[in-house]
């Protein structure tokens, strides 16, 4: 529990880089569980799916390469389609208050949910993975990493494509 509470520490500094972007458009502050829950969500199924085969033993080395490329175009598939969603949201939500940045807003919702997404389907695969490879218990250890991993992803993703593009 407490490296969980040090890796939650760790995801939360990465929104307080970017601080003065939320302050500027509170409206990024609005999407940052959305996108964080969708990514975490896209993780944790690659996770269950992985976890799953080692558990049944069908997951064999010379597969692992390929559930990973699987598991991260799945995770690429699932945050496009979504993305799109959630981008029509924020076009939705901003189209009036934003003037202008509504579409660059929407931009930054689907590029960075696409990203993270692809970035949580190969993390959900390939940390149980390398953990059996170090010889640590995939099962009790890999959603520490994989939620670190999402997060940081995910917020930095997100609150810094929309310094790049909106601000």
């Amino acid at each position: 529990m407490q490296l969980n509470l040090f890796t939650a520490f760790v995801a939360a500094s990465v929104v307080g880089l970017f601080a003065h972007a939320i302050n500027q458009l509170v409206v990024l502050a609005v999407f940052l569980p959305v996108l964080a829950g969708q990514s975490g969500n896209t993780g944790c199924q690659a996770l269950a799916v992985v976890l799953r085969a080692m558990t049944l033993n069908e997951l064999e080395r010379a597969q692992e390469a390929r559930a990973v490329i699987k598991e991260t175009c799945l995770g690429f598939l699932n945050g496009s389609a979504v993305g799109l969603s959630a981008a029509l949201a924020m076009w939705l939500y901003t189209r009036g208050a934003q003037g202008g940045e509504s579409i660059n807003l929407a931009l930054v919702v689907l590029l960075s949910m696409a990203g993270s997404c692809t970035i949580s389907g190969l993390s959900g695969a390939a940390v149980p993975i390398v953990l059996r490879r170090l010889g640590a218990d995939p099962a009790s250890a890999s959603s520490i990493f994989l939620t670190t991993v999402t997060d940081v992803v995910s917020v930095g993703m997100f609150l810094g494509l929309a310094q790049w593009l909106v601000l």
